[in-house]
């Protein structure tokens, strides 16, 4: 009885050490955004070392970029200790030590691709990839810590509903990545639709992007209205994910017209990550709430 105790009590820490390192994720793909907007990519020339010392001379760009690495390290660092507590306890929750060993390997791959960002010049192939991997690092990290904290809604949110809404998030966000990636950001200044100004891959990227955010958007708003005769949590949850979707094309639609500030830019894929966060947990909520 002793050890199927402290089993348990090791998947409970590890439940709430996903919960912390989910939050440092989401910080960290903001902080990244931060790093690409502001120029400060190469601030550190090469990888995994900064200027060819452990701690370069903090000023300017390598101040920004060695900042992200150091958090990044911070973040792995938790990741690597729920996944150890949760493999501690793979016998009483197999499922919550999958989540989180998954969790550690993806924000590994995370790191690797983090610096063949750096060797590769920044290539934006490579930088889509490094935020794929975010992503799932992310969900990982939060099914792990639903699953692990027992964490359910009353009644379960339905499955299949979010696991849509789930895709439709990774399509939205990683769109947009590709525009970044392409080097499309600026090419398409007008509102709603793009004009003569941009060119024909800008002005599709763009009109792919726009229509996929907005139909995520009336899809979640849609489903929070319905979920007003539920009430409690699965209610309040909806809505935050349907204000966090509406926070997050409204940046976007004020990015476009004040011409891509940096702050707006930062922004717009902090508050994106927070949506996918959000829909994340409701579909871990949606499964936890039918396996159990």
């Amino acid at each position: 009885m002793a050890a199927e105790g402290s089993r348990a009590a090791d998947v409970r820490r590890a439940g709430w050490l996903a919960l912390v390192a989910s939050v440092l994720t989401v910080g960290l793909i903001a902080y990244g955004s931060w790093v690409r907007v502001s120029g400060s990519g190469l601030g550190c020339p090469d990888w995994p070392l900064c200027e060819g010392v452990l701690v370069p001379e903090i000023q300017g760009a390598t101040a920004i970029e060695f900042g992200h690495r150091v958090y990044a390290g911070i973040t792995m660092l938790i990741v690597a200790a729920a996944a150890a507590f949760a493999f501690r306890a793979r016998a009483h929750d197999r499922l919550t030590s999958h989540l989180l060993v998954g969790a550690l390997a993806a924000i590994l791959v995370q790191a690797v691709l983090g610096g063949i960002t750096v060797l590769t010049e920044l290539h934006s192939m490579v930088r889509l990839a490094h935020l794929t991997f975010s992503l799932l690092t992310l969900a990982l990290l939060t099914g792990g810590a639903v699953r692990a904290l027992d964490v359910r809604l009353s009644p379960a949110p339905d499955a299949r509903r979010w696991r849509a809404l789930v895709i439709a998030a990774a399509f939205v966000v990683l769109a947009g990545g590709t525009i970044v990636g392409t080097g499309h950001s600026a090419g398409c200044p007008g509102l709603p639709l793009c004009d003569s100004r941009s060119s024909t891959e800008a002005a599709w990227l763009h009109l792919v992007h726009r229509a996929a955010a907005t139909a995520l958007l009336l899809a979640l708003v849609w489903t929070a209205w319905q979920a007003r005769d539920k009430g409690g949590w699965m209610l309040r949850m909806s809505v935050i994910a349907a204000l966090l979707a509406a926070a997050q094309f409204t940046v976007g639609v004020s990015a476009v017209a004040f011409r891509l500030p940096q702050e707006l830019r930062i922004m717009h894929l902090g508050l994106a990550a927070t949506v996918w966060w959000a829909v994340v947990a409701q579909w871990s909520f949606a499964l936890l709430g039918r396996n159990r």
